[in-house]
């Protein structure tokens, strides 16, 4: 099976693991792929719609894969018993309702190796979110399809973890500032392009609210172009 750039960048990051549940998991792509690398021995594919567990049932009836891969229907974690899955997927959903998907099912979330969260919207909630509640951010992935870039976050619980010194490094990602991530200089443009777009139109409008506004889209332009420079450096 050839995944897509985004889904494949997903699968990179799961550990090798004796069980993976994936949340949300549609067609049940991605623990497919990692049974068939031999990456993980067992796979739980969870989904909250019926009709998209019917695509990983088919998927799992046509591969006879049975006996190491099933689904479950039901609500994020709740298809989960703490210590199940050693690692757990949530992948192609908003940053907040990932958030509270690990809010909710906590126990087992906390009692996994690894996560591998991959918001669509919401990155900076997320990250902050995790950091100041007992997780640590080890490592982060950007993936591209289209003109469109994806962000990947690996997590771990960890009490002693801390929270970033700078703001920005919750929008843009620490790690894949740290690692210099290929795609981070041309993601970096497109942040700073739609922000000063966003500061042009602040600027035509000319009201209080709008202004305070503005000075908040300056300070974070300023931190933005501060990453990119060290990214050029």
């Amino acid at each position: 099976m050839i995944l897509s750039a985004r889904l494949q960048a997903i699968a990179d990051l799961v550990p090798i693991s004796h069980t993976l549940a994936d949340i949300g998991t549609d067609h049940g792509y991605i623990p497919f792929y990692l049974i068939r690398q031999n990456r993980i021995q067992y796979a739980i594919a969870a989904d909250i719609s019926e009709g998209s567990l019917n695509k990983a049932r088919e998927l799992i009836r046509q591969q006879n894969l049975e006996h190491c891969m099933e689904t479950r229907l039901g609500d994020g974690l709740s298809v989960l018993s703490p210590g199940e899955a050693n690692t757990i997927l949530i992948a192609g959903m908003g940053g907040a309702l990932i958030r509270e998907i690990l809010e909710q099912g906590d126990a087992a979330a906390r009692s996994a190796s690894t996560l591998i969260l991959q918001p669509m919207i919401g990155q900076q909630e997320l990250r902050k979110w995790l950091l100041n509640n007992g997780y640590a951010i080890t490592d982060e992935e950007l993936a591209k399809e289209g003109r469109r870039i994806y962000e990947i976050i690996v997590a771990v619980s960890d009490q002693t973890a801390a929270g970033y010194e700078k703001e920005v490094f919750y929008d843009v990602g620490w790690k894949l500032i740290e690692k210099k991530h290929p795609l981070l200089k041309e993601w970096m443009q497109g942040k700073i392009h739609g922000l000063e777009e966003i500061m042009d139109n602040l600027e035509k409008g000319k009201t209080g609210l709008s202004a305070a506004r503005l000075q908040e889209c300056k300070e974070k332009h300023r931190q933005y172009k501060e990453v990119y420079r060290c990214l050029i450096e």
